[in-house]
This record gives structure tokens, sequence and C-alpha cells, in this order.
């Protein structure tokens, strides 16, 4: 035996020799002979059941593409044939005897264990995107809806204005006159409604008024209070949805239908009403533009 636990033919020849009481010579003939046989019997019957010992057998091998150990390049492998040697149970255990109490480490990296990190990765990703959409989706409803029941916001404080009750916007003018905010809590008991025509209403806008109160007393829905800003936006003096003039006459506009039943035209007036509070509220520099913007787009329903 070699250092390296490797049997040379010669080495084998002698121990055969050694075993069977016969020359080297006659070891080697015998060796030789059972080599040729062998291969023989291969060519023909394609396997050789030796027992106590293993099995020889044959597979054929297609022709397929290859490369050189040496240089690298490319080559054709020309179909042949392999022969394989599977020990019998006995040789198998009596050789892998002293190494039973061993256990095997696979020393390789698993080639598939990328594929499976890669597809929890992914999973992991698309369950985050879905999260975040479904977030953004809440979010946004929960927008929509406040939006749609937002009132408008109080003026930080009260601006003095010129304005006589019933004169046209002046900006120029002298007379103080007492700029209002519209928050839902103040009463609408001091609102003078006149009828001046039978499809014609007329509001004289006294303190403490609002146009959200004033829609919820003409109306009955203080939610249609933009319908009341957008008809008389070009008269006010501030295009402020915020603000409106003590003393001022509001035309209520007439609907098709009604609040409680509207038709297609007035939820149309309704939404482009709310389109331009949400204008007037960005130019403002208003944030809750973003809101009223959200319910013009959405659009309203019965």
């Amino acid at each position: 035996m070699s250092d390296n636990n490797k049997i040379t033919f010669h080495a084998f020849t002698e121990l055969v020799a050694k075993r069977a009481g016969v020359s080297r010579v006659e070891a080697d003939a015998y060796i030789h002979q059972l080599a040729l046989t062998m291969s023989e019997e291969l060519e023909k019957d394609s396997y050789i059941h030796l027992y106590h010992f293993g099995r020889f057998h044959t597979t054929h091998v297609s022709e397929q593409m290859g490369h050189n150990p040496n240089s690298g390049e490319p080559l054709t492998i020309p179909e042949h044939t392999r022969v394989h040697f599977r020990p019998y149970s006995a040789l198998r255990f009596a050789v892998n005897a002293p190494f039973r109490q061993l256990r095997i480490k696979e020393l390789t990296e698993d080639k598939t264990a990328w594929r499976v990190r890669t597809a929890a990765l992914i999973l992991l990703a698309i369950l985050i995107v879905l999260l975040i959409l479904f977030g953004i989706d809440i979010k946004s409803r929960l927008s929509t809806q406040k939006a749609s029941l937002v009132q408008p916001e109080q003026p930080p404080s009260e601006v003095k204005l010129t304005r006589p009750v019933h004169e046209a916007p002046v900006k120029d003018a002298n007379v103080p006159a007492t700029l209002t905010s519209v928050p839902a809590e103040l009463p609408p008991a001091t609102t003078k409604v006149t009828m001046t025509k039978a499809t014609e209403t007329v509001v004289t806008v006294s303190s403490g008024d609002t146009l959200w109160t004033i829609a919820a007393t003409t109306w009955g829905d203080p939610f249609w209070w933009p319908v009341i800003y957008a008809q008389n936006r070009s008269e006010l003096s501030h295009q402020n949805p915020d603000l409106i003039d003590v003393g001022i006459t509001l035309q209520i506009p007439t609907l098709v239908g009604s609040v409680n039943n509207p038709k297609a035209a007035d939820l149309q007036l309704k939404a482009d009403a709310y389109r331009i509070v949400a204008d007037d509220y960005r130019r403002l520099d208003n944030p809750r533009a973003k809101e009223y913007e959200m319910v013009a787009t959405r659009g309203f329903n019965k």
C-alpha cells in the first residue's frame, strides 16, 4: 500500500499470489484473464454478478457537449458505454465498518437553498407592498370621509371691512363690517330669509351666520354650503370660503330636484362647487384644499 491508501497493480499481483499460494506470474496472468473475460461479457450481456462481491453493469451515454479539462475549449463527447460497479451489502458493510460511527455532513452548499431564500424574500416584499397599499387605501378613504364631513375653518381673527348692508362689494370703502367664520356650532337663528320669487331665495347675512348654518337653515343639509359659496363667489369681497361679510345678501341657487332627492344636475352642481372651494383653498395655501378636491373628484351619489 502507498501512503495515500492506493494499491498498485504490482502490489495487488503480489498480494493475490501470496493469498492463492501461486507465483506472481501466475497471479498476473489470472488477473489479466479475469479483466479480459469481464470486459467481453459486459460487451455482450451488459452486466456481471460476482457472488459476495458485487454487480458490474453498463449504461449507454449519448453524444454530448463538454470541455477540454486542460484548455477549457468546448468539444463533442461521442456516444459511449459506461461501466458501473455496485458492491453487495456484505462487502459494503465490511469496507465501511470503521466509519459506521461517523455521520454524514454536507460539505458543499445546498444548491437549492438560494431558491428557497429568494422565494421567501419575494413573498415578504409582496406582503409589505400589499400592506402599504392597504394602508394608503384606508388613509384615502378616511380622508375622503373626513372631507365630506368637514366644515369651513374659523379665521384667525375678526377683520373689519367696509360695506353697506345691501351695497355691492367695494374694496376701498371705510365703513367697518365684521367678517365671520363658518364653524358648525354657531346658531343660525338670526339668518334672515326672504323669498323674492317663487324660484329664488335671498338671504341677508347677520352676525354669527355662516355658510354652513345658512345651508342648514335653507336646505336642511349643511354639507351643501359650497354651492351657496360658488353661486355668490363673484360678489364676495374676499374669495375665501371661510369668510363672509355681515350684511350682504346671498342668492340661494334653485335645485332641479331637492337636497333629499337631488337630480344628476344637482349632484354635478355640488361637485363643481366643491372643486371651486378647493381651488380657492389652494390659492390661499389652505391644507383643506386637498380634501375638497378629493371629494369633488369622487363625485356624489343620491
